[in-house]
């Protein structure tokens, strides 16, 4: 089902990624195409000099939270390419971009990468946005930790289950076999992003249980308007909704007031994993006192879906970037 908004000149990958949320989720994800598509181009926390935007992580953050509460899957996205964008960047500089601008680039944290003799083989798993990047970051070891810059079309991708949430984010397992590595794809230093990319981990999946609760309430407010009375929302209920509720403010303050704080990766790794605690807790919260179904159809049990999937990638991608590359 094609965006009727989406100009002409929108990234391929982008309007492919687009469609593909508005077939998977049949929402309006976005006032603004043109700053979601820059967003998901990447282009947000890439430097001015190299074509992009030089947010604030301030400001990124918040746009992802924003992103989450319309779509978890785009929310997922955006902070995916823009972090890895934005390592390209200031690692290797802008030549990667030269011969094709719209370049994306995801970047692979969930497993473990060998190069001897200039030949990668490994394995990576959930790799968000592998299904559309046109380039991954993989994390591997030659002797000392680095990360590689491979072609998408020259690795394995084993694309994970829907039913597992994240329907629309292309999440997808990595394997490479004695794969070919040209030097200067090799790239070694810090990441520039890890305490950003932490907190984008985070307001993401605190972003999507907002829009778990939104969407809670509105199905729960339809029902009572077609009830004819002969149905209340109970104490216990209002109780539950207001907890879930505190939880959620609770992690989205945790991620706004911290973000570009001059902490060290720990405390910015445990400010967010106990945002992302709250935020799993107040979603089974909403769930356990609802009366969705267990089912795919279900919009709300769809969003309790993206919740957990936020949170299973999100632990693993803190921890790892709680300690950045040297």
């Amino acid at each position: 089902m094609a965006h009727p908004d989406l100009p002409r000149s929108l990234n391929p990958a982008v309007r492919s990624i687009l469609d593909r949320v508005a077939a998977e989720s049949g929402v309006e994800t976005t006032n603004s195409v043109a700053a979601l598509s820059h967003s998901l181009e990447g282009r947000s926390l890439k430097p001015v000099r190299d074509g992009g935007f030089g947010a604030s992580p301030e400001q990124f953050a918040s746009e992802i939270y924003d992103l989450a509460i319309a779509d978890a899957s785009l929310a997922w996205l955006a902070a995916t390419f823009n972090s890895a964008a934005s390592d390209v960047a200031t690692l290797l500089g802008n030549g990667l971009w030269d011969g094709d601008p719209d370049a994306l680039i995801t970047t692979g944290h969930r497993g473990h990468g060998v190069l001897v003799d200039g030949r990668l083989s490994g394995r990576w798993r959930s790799v968000v946005g592998a299904g559309y990047a046109d380039w991954l970051l993989l994390s591997t070891d030659d002797g000392s930790a680095c990360h590689v810059l491979v072609p998408r079309d020259s690795a394995h991708l084993e694309p994970v289950g829907d039913h597992l949430g994240l329907a629309a984010a292309g999440i997808c397992d990595v394997a490479v076999t004695e794969l070919p590595v040209a030097p200067h794809r090799i790239l070694r230093g810090a990441h520039t992003h890890t305490a950003v990319t932490s907190r984008c981990a985070a307001a993401a999946v605190v972003g999507s249980a907002d829009g778990l609760w939104r969407a809670h309430v509105e199905h729960a407010r339809a029902r009572l308007a077609t009830s004819y009375g002969g149905e209340e929302t109970t104490d216990t209920t209002a109780a539950q909704l207001a907890w879930a509720a505190s939880d959620i403010d609770a992690a989205k303050l945790q991620i706004t007031t911290a973000v570009a704080a001059p902490e060290g990766p720990e405390d910015v790794a445990w400010a967010s994993q106990q945002a992302v605690a709250r935020a799993r807790s107040a979603a089974d919260r909403l769930l356990g006192h609802s009366r969705h179904a267990l089912s795919a159809s279900d919009p709300v049990t769809r969003r309790w879906r993206d919740v957990h999937a936020g949170c299973r990638l999100a632990v693993p991608l803190i921890d790892a970037t709680a300690s950045p590359l040297r």
